[in-house]
């Protein structure tokens, strides 16, 4: 029986589906926001409508070189409204952490 570490690799090696719309990628691949709302089948005026944002800011946060000023909420609220989960991972060398709340 394989143990964690190699289930582990072996799972970050295979491709998967992302949300569902036949796009294929690896395990930690890196996607713009745009691209995630393509794959999701949205346009950014049902982003808007969905997550409350504005069209406007929709367009600007897909623009985004990275997410340094962006609030949490708004980016919690763009990825629910495409169908996702948002969660905050920290990264500490080879470990990561996903951040969570206190329950």
């Amino acid at each position: 029986m394989k143990n964690a570490a190699q289930r582990t690799r072996r799972e970050d090696a295979e491709p998967v589906r992302v949300l569902g719309r036949g796009l294929r990628a690896h395990r930690g691949v890196r996607m713009t926001m745009r691209a995630l709302r393509d794959a999701a089948g949205k346009t950014q005026v049902e982003v808007s409508k969905s997550a409350r944002i504005d069209q406007g800011d929709v367009s600007r946060l897909e623009r985004k070189q990275d997410f340094d000023d962006c609030e949490v909420a708004t980016l919690r609220r763009y990825v629910e409204s495409i169908g996702g989960k948002l969660e905050l991972v920290a990264v500490f060398g080879d470990k990561k952490i996903i951040l969570a709340g206190v329950k």
